[in-house]
């Protein structure tokens, strides 16, 4: 299966097809010094788990800036 793949704040999204329980896809969130998370249900659309994944990198931004 084929990874698609795309970029937002600096940070890689990675989408495989086949994700953790029903999702249709997962994804791995990669900063440029490696790997922040997998999400194993990303979402059912590659549109909804490209967007989970840009929350998640919103989230985690937001986060470090706190601590």
């Amino acid at each position: 299966m084929e990874r698609l793949t795309s970029t937002y704040k600096g940070y890689r999204i990675e989408l495989t097809p086949g994700g953790d329980y029903c999702a249709t896809f997962s994804a791995d969130i990669r900063s440029p010094s490696g790997l922040v998370s997998h999400l194993g249900t990303a979402g059912n659309t590659e549109e909804r788990a490209l967007s989970r994944g840009r929350e998640w990198i919103d989230f985690e931004e937001a986060y470090s800036r706190r601590h």
